[in-house]
């Protein structure tokens, strides 16, 4: 495939959305995972947050890998380590090497992740590029959804076939990696020694990237673990329609993505960030509203979903706008740090001030969380007069 052409950038996309199942996987499995090795949920838990962790503490380093590795090979590499991994979690008898398994798996995940992103980042640009990252920024939620759905089938029973069945695709998709820009793409000024590689924490550029990443990611993902809780014993919805509601929530989230493409693309498209990130407030308001019917909160967290998610998504088509000297593959790595490490904040941040007996607090880190980012990124808002377009 023509490095940049549609196909490839599709078939890109396709490795982060699979890949992602490697986290998504376990989600519904955490209780089986807790009978079969007779630990705790919450230690079983691990079997999930293994894989964010990794992703989260070692992007520098896997970053700095690929770029000495190059992208193909490195997703090759990545794609055999997690697959492995998987195959040997699923016959694992002992709760300790399953763990240390899923840390390998995680590897060999974030591995695919960035050098996934680095393809995206270094043969597309213009309008093409913006689509692109655009579409990249719902791939992780695609594919944990995929996940979910996939493994539901063996909850409660064999749920090993999870971790083999994952194993097999993952090797299946590897056949296609010969589909992929053959040569490196990487820029000399990517490549840099390891003890450089930690620098990019002193570019208040990419903090800034990195910070506009977390605050809507980590109250969204933190929102994730409260709304089951608020909408069961709060509002009385019924355990079986919060699966649905998650289903819709993930469908318009992955619409907001494909939206996004296409919209950012356009002069109003700031515009639409700026209505977006407004219209996400005050839907959260609408959610945690005292009183609220039960169905009107449900609406709006659907709809919350649609106009979150085209936030974040116009914040990962910055990614390029945010790097420095040619260090596209730096900014990308950090923007998917910051993403893993919102799965560990979120919850911690987000629930002592849910349980708060006023929600006060709450509410005012709801609205920053969602409008932090139109200030620290560059929105290149654009009104036309008189024919001209001005910034």
């Amino acid at each position: 495939m023509r490095a940049g052409s549609w196909p490839s950038i599709l078939l890109i996309l396709a490795f982060a959305v699979i890949i992602a199942a490697c986290h998504g996987k376990t989600i519904m499995l955490v209780g089986d995972v807790a009978q079969a090795f007779g630990v705790s949920p919450s230690q079983a838990s691990w079997v999930v947050s293994a894989v964010a962790l990794i992703a989260a503490l070692f992007s520098p380093i896997v970053n700095w890998i690929v770029a000495h590795t190059g992208e193909r090979k490195s997703i090759v590499a990545g794609l055999a380590i997690a697959a492995v991994a998987s195959y040997l979690g699923g016959l694992s008898q002992d709760f300790s090497h399953l763990l240390v398994l899923r840390v390998i798996e995680g590897a060999g995940y974030i591995t695919v992740v960035l050098a996934a992103l680095a393809l995206i980042l270094h043969t597309t640009e213009g309008k093409r590029r913006t689509t692109s990252l655009a579409f990249w920024s719902v791939a992780s939620p695609l594919g944990g959804a995929i996940a979910i759905f996939a493994v539901s089938p063996y909850v409660g029973g064999e749920w090993r076939l999870a971790f083999s069945g994952h194993a097999y695709i993952l090797l299946g998709l590897a056949l296609l990696t010969p589909l992929l820009p053959k040569t490196s793409h990487i820029d000399k000024a990517e490549i840099k020694p390891f003890r450089q590689i930690f620098a990019i924490y002193k570019n208040p550029s990419l903090i800034r990237l990195a910070a506009a990443v977390g605050s809507p990611l980590t109250l969204a993902l933190g929102l994730v673990a409260i709304v089951p809780i608020y909408f069961i014993q709060t509002l009385h919805v019924a355990p079986a329609t919060i699966g649905l509601i998650s289903t819709l929530s993930i469908l318009s989230s992955v619409l907001a993505g494909i939206f996004a493409g296409f919209v950012l693309n356009l002069r109003i498209g700031g515009w639409v960030v700026v209505i977006s990130a407004i219209t996400s407030v005050l839907l959260e308001f609408v959610v945690f509203s005292p009183g609220v019917a039960a169905d009107v909160a449900i609406a709006a967290k659907i709809i919350q979903g649609f106009t979150g998610s085209f936030v974040v998504a116009w914040i990962f088509t910055n990614i390029p706008k945010m790097s420095q000297e040619g260090d596209v593959m730096g900014a990308g790595g950090i923007a998917e740090q910051f993403l893993y490490i919102s799965m560990f904040l979120g919850p911690i941040v987000l629930f002592p001030l849910f349980s708060l007996p006023t929600l006060v607090p709450f509410l005012v880190v709801v609205t920053i969380a969602h409008l932090l980012p139109l200030f620290l990124l560059p929105l290149e808002l654009k009104l036309s007069k008189r024919g001209q377009v001005v910034a």
